[in-house]
């Protein structure tokens, strides 16, 4: 893999501050809690808690999970996972795209946790449910649309994405 432990342990820091400061009102507001948009409650942005922990343990901490913060993450996920909006738009390639983005490192990160938390565990089974019945369906038609209705010198980010974190082992 090209990603280097160095580069993960900080991306785990850095989203450990950024998740502290989702959590103080001074950061996020007593408005935005109070509208319903709490982005802790939002399973793509709690994924990418379990996510890069998930990463972490999986390529450099040979799938031990000591603190139990990939535990932890995957169970914030599925506490929230009733919020998620999977529903890709057939006749928008750049929703398509969009989708892509924000739900393939949720999908990986649920597959590199499995990893760490047994696939035959009760929580591991939960994590594959979701993959098989509401994430692969989703990310496969949104890659399926991009790649088809994309036209040239269009910016594929999400499909980049979904490519590139298909390819490491999970």
């Amino acid at each position: 893999s090209e990603w280097s432990e160095e580069g993960v342990k900080e991306a785990e820091r850095l989203m450990e501050g950024w998740w502290d400061m989702l959590s103080e009102e001074r950061h996020v507001g007593k408005a935005v809690r109070k509208s319903g948009g709490d982005p802790r409650l939002r399973p793509e942005i709690v994924g990418l808690v379990m996510w890069v922990r998930a990463v972490r343990s999986v390529l450099f901490g040979e799938k031990k999970d000591e603190e139990e913060k990939v535990k932890r993450g995957a169970e914030m996920v599925m506490a929230v996972w009733k919020n998620a909006d999977l529903k890709v738009d057939e006749g928008d390639w750049n929703n398509a795209n969009h989708k892509l983005m924000r739900w393939a490192p949720v999908w990986h990160g649920m597959k590199m946790a499995r990893q760490v938390l047994g696939e035959n565990t009760p929580l591991g089974r939960n994590l594959e449910r979701i993959i098989a019945t509401d994430l692969e369906p989703t990310l496969s038609r949104a890659r399926e649309i991009v790649s088809q209705y994309a036209g040239d010198g269009a910016k594929r980010r999400g499909l980049n994405l979904y490519d590139e974190l298909s390819k490491i082992p999970s």
